[in-house]
């Protein structure tokens, strides 16, 4: 019994060792590649698929270090990432290999930083840094979480972090980038989730939240942004997101607000379930009593990113009030510090005139939203561009707000409205990305969506008022105000 079945969502075909090129019945771990080649990670070595031909790799025909294979993984080059374990407690053998389709590099705990042989899940982040989970239930003093630059190490562990057991077994990055990881143990009271965002840790078990069991096996996050937690004998479990208050991202608490809570009455919609703090899955006067305890308050926004009010009066700096990207203005550009949508604003002469900030995100890192108020400009102009990659909200020949993030796939193309912005009046303009959609939006109504695989990537700073190659004809005519960017979703 077991093996591999393909669902064509009528039709079921079952693969084994009886009637195809299959190894082993038992699999752990798939992956397919930019060819279409499907990898199969077994009991019995690591088999490749091709539709028609069977290519079966083992530890004595290659580099592969053990053959039980228990995940898969490629990176940006089209490496293949191989985690491999030894079920006998206390083994040396075992690791981590690399395979770029001719030759193997092994990791293990003789030639690398990492502490365990047995390697159970494998993650490459934005940066294209590989993170490993890995220990083994018997040795206490290896295993734990690891990350690989390319270059170096750096392992944490229960004698160095927050960790609370050093069997890593499962690995999920949420739309914030932050890492969740899954501990497991049938020997320990410790252990449950922990959530690390390069810099701190949050460790979920049975006693301070809502998990069934502290033995974690599996991680996944949907849409809306919930982590779904499987669970040795506790169940599968869903954590929702701590919604933020402030639903449209205006920096205030209002009608708004108010107006897009109601529309979701007696509802399931977690972007705007904020009570209890994970949402208890309908929208009722638990939400609206929280709603209206924030009503008119100064909002501490923690997706928040980036922030240019532009309200200054004078000097060569837009202050970023969210993070740490103070833009240089450069040009004849005019401080209107009362001539704004909110108090000040930027007036850009289209000529020369624009703001240049540093590193915000990168658009193929997941979710996110950029807004601003505008109010003149002309056709072919752009009001925040990221250097040398892509125009994010602009105007297109017609004066209708447009962008130029496109996907990575093959169809893609621009995301246009027919929405006019250049009319002479003020505008609150956005774009956002869900991870599947990009959408545009002129004063909260949506003006153009379409679905997409993902956005290319870029890590490169921002402009303000002008394009990506800062073109003579890209600067922005007019004003610029309340530059904000979120690393969530909005939906105004």
């Amino acid at each position: 019994r077991g093996g591999l079945a393909k669902f064509d969502g009528e039709n079921w075909t079952v693969y084994n060792t009886s009637n195809s090129g299959l190894p082993f019945n038992f699999i752990a771990a798939l992956a397919f590649d930019d060819q279409g080649n499907l990898w199969i990670g077994t009991g019995g070595g690591l088999a490749q698929f091709d539709g028609e031909n069977w290519t079966v790799y083992k530890s004595y025909n290659s580099g592969l270090p053990y053959n039980i294979v228990w995940d898969l993984a490629f990176d940006a080059l089209g490496n293949l990432w191989i985690g491999t374990v030894e079920p006998v407690c206390g083994s040396e053998a075992g690791g981590l290999a690399k395979f770029d389709g001719q030759n193997w590099t092994v990791y293990n705990k003789a030639n690398s930083s990492l502490t365990s042989n047995d390697v159970w899940d494998l993650l490459l982040d934005a940066q294209g840094n590989l993170w490993v989970g890995h220990g083994d239930d018997y040795l206490p003093a290896g295993g734990g979480l690891a990350k690989f630059d390319g270059e170096n190490w750096t392992v944490y562990h229960t004698s160095n972090s927050p960790l609370t057991w050093h069997m890593v077994t499962s690995l999920a990055l949420d739309a914030q980038q932050n890492l969740w990881m899954g501990m497991c143990s049938a020997h320990t009271t410790t252990g449950g989730v922990a959530r690390f965002d390069g810099e701190n840790w949050q460790v979920y078990n049975e006693w301070n939240s809502g998990l069934p069991h502290i033995t974690a096996t599996g991680l996944a996050f949907d849409e809306q942004g919930s982590a779904w937690i499987g669970t040795y004998g506790g169940g599968l479990a869903v954590c929702r997101p701590r919604s933020v208050v402030d639903f449209n991202g205006d920096g205030l608490v209002d009608t708004k607000d108010l107006l897009r809570l109601i529309e979701s009455w007696d509802q399931d919609d977690p972007a705007v379930d904020i009570a209890p703090p994970f949402g208890d899955g309908a929208i009722n006067a638990l939400d609206l009593d929280l709603l209206m305890n924030h009503w008119g308050q100064p909002i501490d926004d923690p997706t928040l990113i980036a922030h240019w009010a532009l309200d200054e009066a004078e000097g060569a700096f837009a202050f970023d009030s969210a993070g740490v990207n103070d833009a240089f203005v450069i040009g004849g550009t005019a401080w209107q510090p009362t001539g704004g949508q909110v108090e000040g604003a930027l007036q850009l002469d289209g000529i020369d005139d624009c703001a240049v900030a540093g590193p915000v995100l990168n658009p193929a890192g997941g979710p996110f939203s950029v807004f601003a108020w505008i109010n003149g400009g002309t056709p072919g102009e752009v009001i925040v561009s990221q250097q040398g990659a892509a125009d994010w909200l602009k105007v297109d020949a017609q004066g209708n707000l447009m962008t130029e993030l496109i996907s990575t796939g093959r169809s893609t193309g621009l995301l246009l409205s027919q929405t006019v912005i250049t009319d002479g009046n003020w505008h609150r303009i956005g774009f956002v990305w869900d991870g599947a959609h990009r959408t545009l939006y002129v004063d909260d109504v949506m003006v153009a969506e379409d679905t997409q695989a993902g956005l290319e990537g870029s890590d490169n700073g921002l402009y303000i008022g002008t394009g990506k190659m800062m073109q003579p004809g890209t600067y922005w005519s007019g004003m610029i105000d309340d530059v904000r960017i979120y690393n969530r979703a909005l939906k105004p």
